[in-house]
């Protein structure tokens, strides 16, 4: 039989499990994270190296040229990562993003990144800002983006980002800011799209007849003009132009 005090320990145990965030006790040090962010430096071109030239003591990994910390835990932690348009030369696929799930902002954006967008980005379970627009970033969008549940903006335009736009996106419910234009997408936006009620899309493609157009509105309009119609929409309030005049006039006129 069990001692009372194993059977005490065991049910502290149990507690403690059920109390602690299951992630809590798995947070990296800065130690871990300054090596992994080093370990990626050093896959990156000559010109990188000259850039990020004050990344090399850990100690002070959050004095580093772009870096960003804040307190997780009661302790520093990598919060943010900007190192827009520093000519990095490299690929995304050398980044560990594993012992980086406290980012909450990443912009890369306006280098000259390569490769493709790895699946395992979808551990940033924090991320509010993913930026990569301005790359030579190639493949196809992942799937597993859709785990970014707390993504407000997502930038991935003027790259070389191939293949379908995935319907997963459409659980990206905080989305406010999307930008895949300037790629080699193929398809039709994703009716999912349409569940996220605070997005401002900017995509050059075609919107199907399976969605309800109609509840698009702006988005429809942004599509044809390249971008955002706040200034037309301002100028058609002191119209008299019939509401139907603006529709497609392939598509049946919306039911009241």
């Amino acid at each position: 039989m069990d001692s009372f005090p194993s059977r005490i320990l065991l049910t502290t145990l149990t507690i403690l499990v059920v109390l602690v965030p299951p992630n809590a006790a798995l947070l990296p040090s800065l130690d871990i994270q300054a090596g992994a962010l080093l370990a990626w430096k050093a896959t990156l071109s000559n010109q990188s190296q000259h850039a990020l030239r004050s990344w090399g003591n850990m100690s002070t990994l959050c004095s580093w040229r772009g870096i960003r910390c804040g307190m997780r835990q009661h302790r520093p932690m990598i919060t943010s990562i900007y190192l827009r348009g520093m000519r990095l030369g490299g690929t995304l696929e050398s980044l560990d993003f594993s012992v980086l799930r406290t980012l909450t902002s990443l912009d890369l954006s306006c280098n000259s990144l390569a490769g493709s967008i790895s699946p395992s980005i979808e551990v940033l379970g924090e991320l509010h800002a993913l930026l990569l627009q301005g790359n030579q970033i190639r493949g196809s969008i992942p799937p597993s983006l859709a785990n970014l549940t707390k993504l407000h903006s997502l930038m991935l335009h003027d790259n070389q980002i191939s293949g379908e736009i995935p319907r997963q996106i459409g659980k990206l419910s905080s989305l406010v800011s999307l930008n895949l234009s300037s790629n080699q997408l193929i398809g039709n936006i994703p009716c999912e799209i349409g569940n996220l009620m605070f997005l401002e899309l900017a995509y050059s493609s075609r919107v199907t007849e399976k969605c309800d157009v109609y509840s698009f509105g702006v988005l429809k309009l942004e599509l044809f003009m390249g971008h955002h119609p706040g200034g037309f929409l301002s100028s058609m309030a002191d119209k008299s132009t019939p509401f139907e005049d603006l529709l497609d006039i392939g598509l049946p006129l919306p039911e009241a």
